[in-house]
């Protein structure tokens, strides 16, 4: 270790020290015995146990933090943490040990518990455990046992205890596990009188002159309609198509949301502070008022409405060879959904005679659409198809069914034609060189590379990633595995690759093998978007010189915009797990087949058809029974149970968000 007497360690404003309390304070106070040194920092979100240790992600190696070394840091702070050692460095292992040196940012996520009554004490018991198990309450705040509350959680020297801040209510009220996971997101569920006074002053109708704008493009008599889910009540993409000489016009329709979210109005307020909608399982938290977001912004069958247009040229082969970005007009001719559309393709009779206007504009779609997933897949796009779950309700809201959603080539053709709109709109700006939100994708780090050619060596996969790969290198890599193992090694791909992102510079797009891509076609329920939009118009009335004054906008946004993708993910995929397990506490002792989605040494996850999922602890198992990391599996004697394995299971117990299964034999 090298002296460095001019990059002396100095801790931050807002480093740790005796204030901290306790035995992390006085801990905390002896960092300065590393002064003079050169020691390597990690920065980021503490994944925290308790007040008994955390670890920190550089996106390459876990950093372990003991919780004599937290120094008063809490699960999911973003802090700054010390390597005070290395393990890698000296035994070629993979663990870092750190100290907290600077709490960047405090969590802003609430803390939700139970209330229980233990050995004469009220208690609060978290509803997420990396806060710890169980609480002493020093102040009730008027809860009762058994009520969910929000908790503030404070060190003290004798441990953490909790604060009651408000009662949600009783904890066994039906939809009680969805109201928790909203609050402790601190997901914003009404909308200030402000908001609300803005956007009921619209006109339920669009302003007739607006559309007549010279800077308008008129497409109300093209053939243009919506395809959409089911229950959508919002519709902010329209499409439309007609073959030419050259090949394909594609018409992109969004909803021109920024004519009426103004620029730092109350509605563009509230929207960036919410930065996207929340689709939960039984409901959805919309980024703006249902005035907007259902009404005058919806492309609503058979109303006129404004919006931003890209009317792309393709040649014979799907290519894209020309383009147009433009503010326009329309009028919906219907609202078709995916299972519709789906079956005009497969030939139903009566749906092909009810929409025979739209089903040649339909054949063509098809037609198109399959010529550029053929281009894309060339280009090395890799597809990873997500699984969606359908859960059904009863009238009172028990969850009384969960399946998969069936992958629907309609969802296909929409899917393409927005990522040819997304592309196109990058690409224009990037090259004008104006302010931008971009969506950005990187490539896998080497450490997850490295990790992923274990794991193919492993299994004897017989193909392996290159170091710096190239998309088509991935690709080309999936589509060479044999088939028993695709599915377990498509996992692992998955978990190699980094999370997308809004970046104000684009930085490209590595799972779809894009150079442009920025998300332009959903702002009634995204910010970026909607936050591109004003760039776009501000440009198409303005030139470069209106475009520009979004400059520092556009690194906002970019940020809000990620950390609210994110938040909203959470919460989505929270209450999924809630729901269901509701619905598997009803299956407890029954016999399934799943197939094992992970492994961890701890046990291994099982997911069933029906997309529940559960836990196999390996206390379960015989005691003989090991985890091995590099082939993601564990052994028992002359048994293994490997990543995509198919097993028998049975349902044993089923614990709030969480579900355990045991082996069938």
């Amino acid at each position: 270790m090298k002296k460095n007497r001019k990059n002396n360690f100095k801790p931050k404003r807002g480093a740790c020290n005796k204030k901290s309390g306790g035995r992390r304070g006085a801990a905390c106070a002896a960092v300065s015995q590393f002064d003079n040194y050169t020691l390597p920092t990690v920065t980021g979100v503490l994944d925290g146990k308790g007040s008994r240790f955390g670890f920190v992600s550089d996106g390459e190696r876990d950093v372990f933090v003991s919780g004599v070394n937290l120094c008063g840091a809490r699960h999911g702070d973003t802090v700054r943490v010390l390597v005070i050692s290395d393990r890698a460095a000296r035994e070629g292992g993979r663990r870092r040990e750190g100290r907290v040196i600077e709490i960047v940012e405090r969590n802003p996520l609430s803390v939700v518990a139970t209330v229980v009554y233990r050995d004469n004490l009220f208690c609060a018991v978290p509803d997420d455990k990396h806060y710890g198990e169980l609480l002493e309450i020093t102040s009730l705040g008027g809860a009762s046992e058994h009520d969910k509350v929000i908790i503030d959680v404070k060190e003290t020297s004798k441990g953490d205890v909790a604060r009651v801040l408000a009662v949600l209510g009783r904890s066994d009220e039906i939809g009680m596990d969805v109201k928790s996971v909203i609050a402790s997101h601190n997901l914003r569920t009404e909308f200030p009188q402000d908001v609300l006074k803005e956007a009921r002053a619209f006109p339920p109708e669009i302003d007739r002159n607006e559309a007549l704008k010279p800077y308008r493009t008129d497409f109300r008599n093209e053939t243009v309609f919506t395809i959409d889910g089911n229950d959508s009540k919002d519709f902010d993409d329209a499409v439309s198509i007609v073959k030419t000489e050259s090949g394909y016009r594609l018409g992109v329709y969004i909803a021109d949301v920024a004519q009426y979210v103004t620029d730092g109005s109350p509605l563009d307020r509230e929207a960036f502070r919410r930065g996207t909608s929340v689709y939960l399982a039984d409901r959805v938290i919309p980024m703006l008022p249902e005035e907007l977001s259902n009404g005058l912004c919806s492309l609503n069958e058979g109303e006129d409405r404004l919006v931003l247009a890209v009317v792309i040229a393709l040649d014979e082969s799907g290519e894209r060879i020309g383009y147009e970005v433009c503010e326009g007009v329309i009028r919906s001719a219907a609202r078709m959904t995916y299972s519709g559309v789906q079956a005009i393709i497969d030939g139903d009779v009566r749906l092909r005679q009810k929409y025979s206007a739209l089903v040649p504009s339909i054949e063509l779609m098809k037609e198109l659409a399959e010529k550029r997933m053929k281009l894309r897949e060339s280009k090395g796009s890799i597809e990873f198809l997500p699984t969606e779950t359908e859960i059904k309700f009863d009238s009172v809201g028990h969850v009384v069914d969960i399946a998969k959603k069936p992958a629907l080539f309609s969802m296909g053709i929409i899917e393409e034609f927005m990522i040819l709109a997304n592309c196109a709109v990058a690409e224009k700006f990037e090259r004008l060189k104006l302010p931008f939100v971009y969506r950005a994708h990187e490539k896998p780090s080497p450490e997850k590379i490295e990790a992923l050619n274990d794991y193919l060596d492993a299994v004897g996969a017989g193909v392996n990633c290159p170091a710096d790969p190239a998309p088509e290198q991935i690709a080309k890599l999936l589509a060479g595995v044999r088939p028993d193992i695709l599915s377990a090694v498509s996992r692992v791909a998955i978990r190699a690759m980094a999370k997308a992102t809004y970046e104000p510079k684009n930085e490209g797009h590595f799972g779809l093998a894009e150079k442009y891509y920025c998300h332009f076609t959903s702002p009634i329920r995204r910010y970026p978007d909607l936050a591109i939009h004003r760039i776009i118009k501000a440009y198409l009335r303005g030139g470069a010189p209106a475009a520009k004054k979004f400059k520092d906008f556009t690194s906002d946004a970019a940020k809000q915009s990620s950390k609210a993708e994110r938040i909203a993910q959470d919460c989505e995929r929270k209450v999924d797990d809630f729901k269901k397990a509701e619905y598997m506490s009803h299956h407890i002792g029954e016999n399934y087949i799943g197939v094992i989605s992970s492994v961890t040494d701890f046990g291994f996850f099982v997911e069933l058809d029906n997309s529940a999922e559960g836990l196999v602890r390996l206390s379960t198992l015989p005691p003989a029974a090991t985890f091995d990391r590099k082939r993601m599996c564990i052994s028992c004697g002359r048994a293994k149970f490997a990543l995509g394995d198919k097993v028998s299971i049975i349902v044993d117990k089923v614990e709030g968000d969480r579900v355990d299964f045991r082996l069938n034999g």
